[in-house]
């Protein structure tokens, strides 16, 4: 009795290997090698949209991790974002977002969804321009290109001064310790080979160099 169970116990374990692979329907010992691969192809490819929307997810209070720290930095470029680069959604940074969907007219709900990530900058200027100045600025200086200087200090961890456009000593003492910390002459003036430099360098936020 126990000889018959056992084999019929192996026997339908076997089975599988025994008989045509089916899976949804799908006769796979017939399918063409072509076929096959394009079958393949189009799962992966399923594969990876799934895991792209996954990634692209909504952001919302109470997040953390390094997008949100891509979030922050980015508000910040825009100029909606004053507070600290910390990775977690917080109060700030969603009164932040609010404040850029209101001047964008797109519905503050406070949450950085794909429409709202879709008009922020990208942290390298968006909208075609590269977001860096392109004149050589200095204590005095004032307009969008200071803005855009600011905001490159502010994100590399150099400044952490209110964005206001105008070229003070807040910004002049920003840039010489941007210039110190890259081998610069550390003379406060915004000039090509400064702004060469700070165009190459990844915003890292650290704030051990505001010191």
């Amino acid at each position: 009795m126990e000889t018959l169970a056992y084999t019929h116990l192996a026997a339908a374990y076997e089975e599988p290997a025994n008989n045509e692979l089916r899976l949804a329907g799908i006769n796979w010992k017939k399918l063409s090698s072509r076929t096959f691969i394009r079958f393949l192809s189009l799962a992966m490819a399923l594969s990876v949209v799934s895991m792209a929307g996954n990634a692209f997810a909504a952001l919302r209070r109470g997040n953390s991790g390094p997008q949100v720290t891509n979030l922050q930095n980015r508000l910040i470029y825009a100029g909606y974002y004053n507070g600290p680069v910390t990775g977690y959604f917080g109060s700030l940074t969603e009164a932040a977002v609010k404040r850029f969907q209101q001047a964008k007219k797109i519905s503050a709900d406070g949450v950085a969804g794909s429409v709202t990530l879709s008009y922020l900058p990208n942290g390298s200027g968006g909208g075609g321009g590269t977001g860096y100045p392109s004149r050589t600025l200095s204590r005095g200086s004032s307009g969008q290109d200071v803005v855009n200087l600011q905001n490159k200090l502010r994100s590399s961890g150099f400044y952490n001064g209110p964005v206001t456009g105008y070229y003070g000593s807040l910004t002049e003492a920003a840039v010489k310790r941007f210039q110190q910390y890259y081998g610069l002459k550390s003379d406060g003036i915004a000039g090509s080979r400064t702004l060469g430099v700070m165009q190459n360098v990844a915003i890292v936020p650290s704030p051990a160099r505001l010191s």
